[in-house]
């Protein structure tokens, strides 16, 4: 009877093991909005260190018999509302007058010149606005108010009143001075700075839990801003850098730092909501011990336990975008008197998916590969034409609920403490959903990913 018995060896070619390049993975584009605060009294500080001294001079008298000299004179005030600011510039005038008179030809002429000072304010309201290389752009215009009493210049019997003189030249000067404060405040308003800031700081790589070695890395993509509004004592703008945001659980991703801001987006309705990419990575030999623990050890009957077949071990690797199971089998199958006994390696081949009920990474349009199938058919047609494939595919299970929701944990932890994460950098939102994504596999392992959808404040506070 032992001579009734015949073993085959099953000598299957491993397929290649390959991740596909690509598509790489990226989550969908988010913003991070930023809030943008600048003190308007700070900005008075700077113009009043700023502009100084005498604004208007003139010091002939033969065109018009008055010289005036326009001086700043005490503290400049702003104050802002909506899109507009409001200046008032307190200014000292000296003004000198002269007085000819001729009696006659004959009479000595009489040449006399008097000076005088009087003090008034000038008022101007600048629009304020954005344009595309990140400059704040004004538009300013003004007007000026004398005080309770206007200038009057006394040349002997005659008081000349200099507001008919006065007035004309300060006219003349508003529009100088109207370009003069739009340079001044395009200036000291460098949103350029800040807005660069922020887009590289985002960019570097900030852990937010040691235990799990997690990350949370941006990749800015676009810049809009909120048109500026001025509200108590402050010019405030929301900047929303539309970004991918992901969260690793595998150590601190390589980033490379780009510092080319693109063209800014005046955007009058940003939102702070974020979906963050939460990725559970699997590597192989953690995926194959699983399998392992599934697989290996067990042994599958078939045909009401004419034939069977076990597996002694178990490994799962990639292959483009499929998962290749290798199982080291040894199996035997009963047909009268005779037994048919295979040992040797049989190669499946499987899509893998993240099962949101579950929580974890399954396998469908499970297959042999094509060589295990030419092998079987030639060998051990009984194996290729059972339900094993099916019974191997219901097994494998890698659940990732445990490292997700941890994921989650940590990120939700992180937002609710408004805690700093980067030096410079503060950190305000809430997670209110997670939903499945997709499953990438990659030279190291398997990346199950689902979206964190919320939202996320970051407050740059340090420069």
């Amino acid at each position: 009877m032992p001579g009734c018995s015949s073993t085959d060896k099953l000598n299957t070619a491993a397929p290649d093991a390959t991740a596909l390049g690509a598509p790489a993975y990226k989550p969908q584009l988010s913003s991070i909005s930023v809030p943008v605060s600048i003190s308007i009294a700070a900005m008075e500080d700077k113009l009043n260190q700023e502009l100084s001294g005498v604004l208007y001079k003139d010091t002939n008298l033969n065109d018009d018999n008055v010289a005036v000299t326009v001086t700043k004179k005490g503290r400049m005030s702003i104050r802002a509302d909506k899109d507009k600011i409001y200046f008032s510039v307190p200014l000292h005038i000296y003004a000198k007058g002269r007085w000819k008179w001729d009696p006659c030809k004959l009479c000595p002429a009489i040449d006399k010149t008097e000076d005088t000072s009087f003090d008034m304010v000038i008022n101007t309201e600048s629009r304020i606005g954005l344009t595309e290389d990140y400059r704040i752009n004004t538009i300013t215009s003004g007007d000026f108010e004398w005080g309770n009493t206007k200038p009057v210049l006394e040349l002997g019997p005659l008081k000349i009143g200099l507001a008919r003189f006065v007035e004309p030249a300060l006219r003349n000067q508003m529009s100088t001075l109207s370009k003069q404060l739009d340079k001044e405040l395009q200036s000291r308003l460098d949103m350029k700075k800040y807005v660069t800031e922020a887009w590289v700081m985002l960019q570097e790589p900030v852990k937010l839990d040691d235990a799990m070695n997690a990350w949370l890395s941006v990749v800015p993509k676009e810049v809009r801003m909120a048109p500026l509004q001025a509200k108590n004592g402050t010019l405030n703008t929301r900047l929303g850098i539309t970004s991918y945001i992901a969260v690793t659980t595998d150590g601190k991703p390589k980033t490379q730092v780009n510092r080319n801001l693109p063209k800014l987006i005046v955007d009058s309705r940003l939102s702070d909501e974020i979906q963050i990419g939460l990725t559970a990575n699997i590597p192989y030999a953690h995926a194959s011990k699983l399998l392992q623990e599934q697989v290996a050890k067990q042994t599958y009957k078939f045909d009401g336990g004419k034939s069977q077949l076990t597996v002694n071990d178990a490994s799962i690797s990639p292959s483009g975008n499929q998962l290749i199971m290798m199982l080291d089998v040894n199996g035997k199958t009963k047909a009268g008197l005779f037994t048919k006994k295979i040992v040797g390696k049989v190669y499946l081949r499987g899509t893998p998916y993240y099962d949101a009920e579950t929580a974890s990474i399954k396998v469908r349009d499970v297959d042999y590969d094509l060589d295990t199938k030419d092998k079987l058919l030639s060998t051990a047609s009984w194996l290729a034409k059972n339900k094993f494939k099916d019974m191997i595919q219901q097994q494998v299970n890698i659940p990732v609920r445990t490292e997700l929701e941890n994921a989650r944990k940590m990120l939700q932890a992180s937002l609710d403490q408004q805690g700093r994460v980067h030096e410079s950098v503060l950190l305000r939102g809430s997670i209110k959903e997670i939903t499945p994504d997709n499953i990438y596999l990659t030279a190291d392992g398997i990346k199950a990913v689902v979206n964190a959808k919320g939202t996320l404040t970051a407050t740059v506070d340090k420069f």
